[in-house]
């Protein structure tokens, strides 16, 4: 029980000396948010989620440095005095392409973005909770802590509880959210809802904010379901006193 009493404290002491970093990220040249950006300090990664914000921590100890990454940008790095912290706003560069007779296109296939994440960030998708036989294990003789034949792992007993509260997990629960978002998008598109509804501009804006699906229910819908759910939200969307409940048709 001292060694335990002896680690949570210890990890409370490296805790304290931990400061939240927030900011967000956008496209120079547009302003526009920009999401899925890999942004990193010296202890710690994450990436900007859907609407481009991210917080990150920084150590007390020492000077750190900023940096955020991005497929078409310029490497973007601040030297940052963990003193003086304050919300920051990344603004992004483009990387100068010259393509000679090549089409482009626009939209991104989401399919491949997520295979690439899913590779690029392995090592973070696949951390889990430590499990019962990772805590308790066969004790060597004179092993620590060690009674009735068995050893119990501090180490492990400590992540297994602070799981959901360690770095490793809220990064990881950045990267689900963040593809689950794009796959909302992909079924829910602006350019599918703008071809079936009519609607521009602030009345596009609104309507998807307002009828956009959650994740489970787009699971659960096929194509069909899509267009048929999309069709009835525009109808209640434009009668002004329309109950505003969402209908899902499976």
């Amino acid at each position: 029980m001292r060694y335990l009493l002896l680690l949570l404290c210890t990890c409370t002491c490296f805790t304290a000396y931990a400061q939240k970093m927030g900011g967000i990220v956008v496209d120079k040249a547009t302003g526009q948010r920009i999401s899925g950006a890999w942004v990193t300090t010296a202890g710690s990664t994450t990436i900007s989620d859907v609407a481009g914000e991210f917080s990150i921590s920084l150590s007390k100890l020492k000077q750190d440095t900023l940096k955020v990454k991005m497929q078409g940008y310029k490497l973007f790095v601040l030297p940052v005095d963990a003193s003086k912290i304050k919300d920051v706003v990344v603004q992004m560069e483009q990387v100068a392409i010259q393509l000679n007779q090549v089409n482009i296109s626009a939209r991104r296939d989401r399919v491949k973005d997520s295979i690439s994440n899913r590779i690029q960030f392995a090592k973070d998708f696949n951390t889990h909770r430590p499990k019962f036989s990772d805590i308790v294990q066969a004790a060597a003789p004179g092993g620590p802590l060690a009674f009735v034949g068995v050893s119990l792992s501090p180490t492990q007993l400590i992540s297994a509880l602070t799981y959901k509260h360690s770095n490793a997990y809220k990064f990881k629960q950045v990267l689900i959210h963040d593809e689950q978002a794009k796959y909302i998008d992909s079924r829910f598109s602006d350019e599918r809802v703008a071809e079936l509804t009519g609607l521009q501009n602030d009345s596009l804006y609104h309507f998807i904010n307002r009828y956009r699906p959650t994740i489970d229910e787009v699971k659960k819908m096929s194509d069909y379901d899509i267009f048929t759910y999309i069709k009835k939200c525009a109808v209640r969307f434009r009668r002004p006193h329309a109950d505003d409940v969402k209908e899902v048709v499976f």
